[in-house]
């Protein structure tokens, strides 16, 4: 998709309600699109050279880029925010919380005031309808609960599946570590700490002091939530071929057995 190829790119959305009959001006509310979010390859696709994630907090659209073949990792922000439709942006103070079209801009550090012809122009080729797509069965949106998915749609007909994450995959996580620059950028956003486990076999502490049955094993990715002493407590997402299995495995290991923080 030509839009994941280019990072300077400046995407306009049109963005529906969370439920189907509404129209495409219906206004929405940032606060639908906070959370990290899994670009999903149609079936058929090529599209399965890379994953990209997207994670919305603060008026900020995050994304990182892997891609498979060469191990490499891209990592962008975004600053975002919504418009009426019957209304003109000149500043980025002009964007609000809720509105019908979301803009996408590259901060520019330089910029001496929030003025739009600092910042990259947008491009209005993208609606975005926040499970609100009845195209296809599988598309439907659930019947209780938060929406769960948002669409991309770049030509009209093309549609872009983004689906929830509960965690940043382990590959990703991985591969993270290996490539330090962009893991602190990604760490300083998203205001966690990883590392992988470096040992054979590690086991699992309830504390500092009582072991558990649990164990973890060499590349095991793991998000730091503490730190004691010559102690961390750590959080291990498993997962099934790259699907999270819903289990969450929680505890204390020596920092001696994860890669140097």
């Amino acid at each position: 998709m030509q839009y994941l190829r280019n990072n300077f790119m400046i995407v306009l959305l049109l963005v529906t309600s969370n439920t189907l009959g509404q129209s495409v001006g219906t206004p929405s509310n940032l606060k639908d699109f906070e959370g990290m979010w899994w670009f999903v390859p149609p079936r058929g696709s090529n599209d399965t050279n890379f994953t990209s994630i997207k994670y919305f907090k603060n008026r900020i659209r995050f994304n990182v880029f892997y891609w498979h073949k060469s191990k490499n990792i891209d990592v962008d922000s975004m600053l975002i925010g919504l418009l009426s439709k019957d209304k003109k942006i000149y500043k980025l103070s002009d964007l609000d919380s809720v509105g019908t079209r979301m803009y996408f801009y590259r901060p520019n550090p330089q910029a001496p005031n929030d003025s739009i012809k600092y910042f990259r122009e947008a491009s209005p080729s993208c609606s975005a309808l926040y499970n609100g797509n009845a195209i296809e069965e599988e598309l439907l949106p659930p019947e209780k609960g938060r929406p769960n998915y948002f669409t991309f749609s770049f030509n009209g007909r093309d549609i872009d599946r983004h689906e929830q994450l509960h965690h940043l995959p382990n590959l990703i996580v991985y591969n993270l570590v290996k490539n330090k620059k962009q893991l602190y950028k990604v760490e300083a956003f998203l205001n966690k700490n990883f590392s992988i486990i470096t040992s054979p076999k590690v086991s699992i502490f309830n504390d500092t002091r009582s072991k558990t049955k649990m164990y973890l094993l060499k590349n095991d990715p793991v998000e730091i939530i503490e730190k004691k002493v010559d102690w961390l407590k750590i959080k291990y997402y498993p997962e099934n071929n790259g699907v999270w299995t819903g289990k969450t495995i929680e505890g204390w290991i020596r920092e001696s057995d994860v890669e140097k923080l």
